[in-house]
């Protein structure tokens, strides 16, 4: 995407940019997809593309459109109208309304035509709103279920009634953190944001739909949307919720091979969904010294070993493999490769799905959904009531270190914290004074809680 002529600092900041884009649009649109090209090609100003929608049919529309793109993506510096563009908007509009001056004077004698009356209801705007989101991202789930909870959750209403009274309820509603849909709890503040974004995007899509004669209240705009804070917690009192050694046990001796897999990986090795799922197989480094002993690293000679940079922040992270987490790497490698169809490449991501492809989704804002589904399926069968995510697991590793041992440095390394370096993982100068040997040895340690007697 960025030629070797960008400098770090246009790419950081064009990187801010399209994922300001993203956001915005809940996804790559049409127009999500004009602006980031624009980016990408290094245009300053940013020419301003039509809505998907339909384009503005007056001067004073396309100025409200480029400053509400202006206010959703202020990094981005989108261009000023020009004359051209306003002049051809003008001569539009003069056109028709000369042609209905002309009219006038020919039937002059006969009854004013009446205003078209806002048809339609809230569902079925809401509805209409679906389809064409279905259409745009069909794949994007997320927008579908938070869709669905603006339908479910607001009443029906004919859409004359969504005057600015009835848009501020609405809103207002989302700002409280209402309960979750499954009943455990509230919505959290991001989600609350993130479907006050999705109510947003279908208020535009309404105004600007041919479907139904629905026009955005004045005033809108000034409506607030700040989400209702969560109370902070006493320090005291904060603490982090984990599965007991007899769950994971239990976690290890109920699943398939891929779920067991999954779990002794995350505990071996403090990683998530996000990170194990980005795993290759060139990652691992099975059977040899760690590729930093013959520079100094002190570590006894043997051993099985993963290292990469971290995808979320780029940040080396190196963790020693347990003799359980090999022997499950081996016996997945053949039913890898049958999924596949072939043998495995170094660049093939180490855990798929049935299907034979990466079972963390890159290109999904909810990339870790089938990570989800599996794990909750095992935790279901292994009859843990206790009802944690997977996430849950990559904590269990930086807990027990920092309760047992007080090493504060240790579990921060666990979890690949720190100043990213975008270099080789193999670069040892620029990380060989963090405690990898500590690291390695509380692994081991915590290896004990998990398979000894």
């Amino acid at each position: 995407m960025f030629n070797r002529d960008w400098s770090p600092a246009e790419v950081d900041r064009a990187r801010i940019q399209l994922k300001e884009i993203f956001d915005s649009f809940m996804g790559w649109t049409d127009t999500a997809n004009a602006i980031a090209a624009s980016i990408t090609k290094r245009a300053n100003p940013v020419p301003v593309p039509g809505p998907d929608i339909a384009l503005p049919t007056s001067p004073d529309a396309l100025i409200a459109w480029r400053d509400y793109l202006a206010r959703r993506m202020p990094s981005v510096p989108f261009a000023g109208l020009t004359q051209d563009q306003v002049n051809i908007i003008k001569a539009k509009e003069m056109k028709v309304l000369q042609s209905s001056a002309d009219r006038l004077a020919i039937i002059e004698n006969k009854e004013p035509s009446k205003a078209i009356a806002t048809g339609g209801t809230l569902h079925e705007a809401m509805k209409k709103y679906d389809e064409y989101v279905k259409q745009q991202q069909p794949e994007n789930f997320d927008r579908h279920s938070k869709i669905k909870q603006l339908i479910d959750r607001h009443k029906d209403v004919p859409l004359a009634m969504l005057n600015i009274d009835h848009c501020r309820k609405l809103i207002d509603y989302w700002r409280a953190k209402p309960p979750r849909h499954d009943g455990s709890g509230n919505y959290s503040a991001k989600r609350s944001r993130e479907q006050l974004r999705e109510l947003d995007l279908f208020f535009e899509h309404t105004h600007i739909s041919s479907d139904f004669a629905w026009r955005i209240p004045d005033d809108l705009a000034r409506l607030k949307r700040t989400v209702t804070k969560d109370k902070a917690k006493p320090i005291g009192k904060m603490s982090i919720e984990l599965f007991s050694a007899e769950e994971l046990k239990a976690l290890l001796s109920t699943g398939d091979l891929v779920q067991k897999l999954i779990v002794a990986w995350c505990l071996n090795t403090a990683h998530g969904a996000a990170e194990l799922g980005r795993v290759t197989w060139d990652d691992l480094y099975l059977y040899q010294d760690h590729p930093w002993r013959s520079k100094g690293l002190q570590v006894d000679a043997g051993g099985d070993w993963m290292g990469f940079l971290r995808p979320k922040s780029d940040v080396l992270g190196w963790w020693r493999l347990w003799p359980e987490t090999v022997a499950l790497i081996e016996e997945w490698k053949p039913e890898a490769e049958r999924l596949l169809g072939r043998k495995v490449k170094d660049t093939d991501r180490l855990i798929l799905t049935e299907a034979g492809l990466p079972m963390y989704k890159d290109d999904s804002k909810n990339g870790q959904s089938k990570f989800a589904k599996v794990f909750n399926a095992l935790r279901t069968a292994a009859k843990i009531e206790t009802e944690l995510p997977l996430g849950t697991l990559r904590n269990q590793l930086p807990d027990w270190i920092t309760t047992t041992t007080q090493d504060a440095v240790s579990s921060s390394v666990a979890l690949c914290h720190g100043i990213p370096h975008k270099q080789d993982k193999l670069l040892f100068a620029h990380y060989s004074n963090r405690p990898w040997k500590k690291l390695f040895e509380y692994q081991m340690m915590y290896r004990e809680i998990i398979f000894g007697n």
